[in-house]
């Protein structure tokens, strides 16, 4: 009897393992998101690592488009960014306004959402 319960805890365990093994494999992480801005930034010849202090980022994100193959290779199409801010809330109003205007510019008001990603090193962005 001792030697079932073991077995199906075994099981039972196992089963859990790959599930949560799975998930990890196809959920994306704050730093997926902090990636792929650097990416975009690139894409326009920007290194955010370079910029000066107080520094923010922004990036139009596509939800519902995030999979692995854009994780590893796409871009956002809508940025913003800022550098020698003066604090936390005019690097978000410089940052997010330069995202919409690009989001309305690129004609992508339906497909992403603006939302703030960095402030110097801090990561800010949320999961959806």
């Amino acid at each position: 009897m001792l030697k079932i319960l073991f077995i199906s805890l075994y099981v039972l365990s196992l089963s859990v393992s790959i599930k949560n093994s799975s998930y990890a494999e196809s959920s994306i992480s704050e730093k997926d998101i902090v990636l792929i801005f650097q990416r975009s930034l690139q894409y326009w010849n920007i290194n955010y690592d370079t910029l000066d202090e107080n520094k923010s980022g922004a990036a139009c994100i596509p939800w519902q488009d995030l999979d692995k193959k854009f994780i590893e290779k796409g871009i956002f199409t809508a940025l913003g960014f800022g550098f020698s801010l003066y604090d936390l809330k005019i690097a978000k109003k410089a940052s997010l306004e330069g995202c919409e205007r690009m989001r309305k510019a690129n004609k992508i008001e339906n497909s992403c959402e603006c939302e703030m990603i960095l402030y110097n090193n801090d990561i800010l962005i949320e999961l959806k």
